[in-house]
């Protein structure tokens, strides 16, 4: 009986085991950089988010914001333009709390987060005692650069609390 020559044998393994490693990271990487972390909802369809659904019903591109008793409009800084997002939610479990966690999303995932105007608005920014069933209308403003007005892909309802995909609303056209 002839003997197998051991080190060819283990040179071959150790180089199987290597590719192996490197094949596990590779789709473990790309598993979780190359998954869209969004789920972008038809128009007009709403998202849910810690118990509450919430429905974006219009998306404004303004230069100034004008307040409700009249005085100095709010101007965006040069170069950008306000975007105005009607919202309206429901909440549907009074267990969770709805914390209004929303950011515009544009181009390969720009986010921009709600702006603090200092313009009062006939309609109120995001309200966080939400009744139970009773359907409220909120806003939330964004400043936008305005090359990337006609990019933009929707609204991102964030919530933290969950590894779930951020559901990206659109208002319906």
């Amino acid at each position: 009986m002839r003997v197998l020559p051991l080190r060819p044998i283990l040179f071959a393994l150790a180089a199987f085991a290597a590719v192996l490693i490197y094949l596990i990271w590779w789709v473990s990487y790309a598993g979780i950089h190359y998954i869209p972390r969004y789920s972008l909802r038809p128009p007009g369809a709403s998202g849910e988010v810690q118990g509450t659904s919430v429905r974006l019903l219009s998306m404004i591109r303004s230069d100034q914001l004008a307040p409700v008793e009249g005085g100095q409009p709010g101007i965006p800084e040069p170069g950008a333009v306000w975007i105005v997002a009607e919202l309206e939610a429901v909440r549907h479990d009074p267990t969770k709390e709805f914390l209004c966690g929303t950011e515009l999303i544009g181009p390969e995932q720009r986010l921009w987060s709600t702006a603090s105007v200092r313009v009062t608005r006939s309609t109120p920014s995001c309200p966080l005692d939400l009744s139970v069933g009773q359907p409220v209308r909120f806003e939330s403003i964004f400043m936008v650069p305005a090359r990337y007005v006609d990019q933009l892909s929707g609204i991102a309802l964030r919530d933290d609390s969950t590894a779930a995909r951020t559901p990206v609303i659109r208002p319906s056209f």
